[in-house]
């Protein structure tokens, strides 16, 4: 892909923790471009590095050593409120727990992060309904989470991901607490932003289903990218992926 078409940017880019006497290196030099309108999986076992990298794409934590880049704003040089404006207005983030707000109602809790934007709260709750109507869940809008099933929990949680029309939407293990075919049914909600959209969407994830619908699937191991493989370089079939090809 052309290089007007990146959307992240990452070079070099190192995280360490310190943990007692010990130096953790969590991601050792990890060089990846993104683009835009890009279905991303970043796969991993736990300890690989995945989620930390999957941080330093989401801008919810700075490298210690590198640059990272979205959009051409370089992340380690914003200042907090900065930071946090960026991500409200470009980054949605879908979690595995969903993180919905127990006593709001569906169109509430989508409305809060254009409330934090700014926009005035007939102007959040009309893009919050869009937001709902397109995930399946607008004649849902009154109900609170405790009414809801997990995967119309989840579709909410999408829905607040997207109320602000960010360019990168980012999902943490978005299909581990749902049955396979309502994880199926989420995956395409994705798959359909990226497509219907150009959302950038990027998932760390353990889910094998992912990959049918990657445009690129990244395998991160020891805190470095082991390999990288687009969606006609593998092999799957019948919810399987042929080891030899891997």
């Amino acid at each position: 892909m052309s290089e007007n078409k990146i959307l992240v940017h990452a070079e070099n880019v190192c995280k360490s923790f310190r943990q007692g006497d010990q130096v953790i290196q969590a991601l050792r030099g990890i060089s990846l471009d993104i683009y835009r309108g890009e279905y991303l999986s970043i796969m991993g076992p736990s300890g690989s590095g995945k989620s930390t990298l999957f941080n330093m794409i989401g801008a919810l934590d700075r490298p210690t050593a590198g640059e990272i880049t979205i959009q051409g704003v370089a992340i380690p040089a914003l200042a907090s409120r900065e930071l946090s404006y960026f991500r409200c207005r470009y980054i949605g983030y879908v979690f595995q727990s969903y993180n919905l707000i127990p006593s709001l109602s569906a169109l509430e809790n989508v409305s809060l992060p254009a409330i934090f934007l700014g926009l005035a709260p007939a102007e959040a709750q009309a893009a919050a309904m869009e937001a709902l109507e397109y995930v399946g869940l607008g004649n849902r809008h009154s109900h609170r989470p405790g009414e809801l099933s997990g995967g119309q929990q989840q579709r909410v949680a999408i829905a607040r991901a997207l109320v602000n029309k960010p360019a990168i939407l980012l999902a943490d293990e978005p299909t581990a607490n749902l049955d396979f075919n309502t994880g199926a049914a989420i995956i395409k909600v994705f798959k359909d932003l990226s497509v219907d959209r150009g959302v950038t969407v990027i998932s760390a994830t353990h889910d094998h289903k992912m990959l049918a619908n990657s445009d690129r699937v990244v395998w991160i191991k020891s805190g470095e990218v082991e390999r990288i493989r687009t969606k006609a370089e593998l092999d799957i079939h019948l919810g399987s992926i042929n080891g030899r090809v891997l």
